[in-house]
């Protein structure tokens, strides 16, 4: 999977022009998040990318493995 993140800001006619060249005729999922509105909460990629990390299986079977964890020896 591959993501692209972009902040661009919506023209006063409601518009916002992305050109995807490398993706023409791939399927994509568009996700709109209004960031001017809650400046203080944490971002939805945040939290996507974190769920993205936990889907490789690193953090489940390296960082989640006894022979991994350095803490067992102190």
């Amino acid at each position: 999977m591959h993501a692209i993140t972009r902040i661009e800001t919506v023209d006063e006619s409601g518009y916002i022009h992305v050109q995807l060249e490398k993706l023409a005729g791939v399927k994509v999922r568009i996700i709109i998040e209004d960031i001017d509105s809650r400046p203080n909460q944490t971002p939805a990629e945040s939290l996507a990318l974190a769920g993205m990390q936990e889907q490789t299986g690193f953090v489940k079977y390296i960082l989640g493995a006894a022979a991994e964890d350095v803490w067992n020896d102190l």
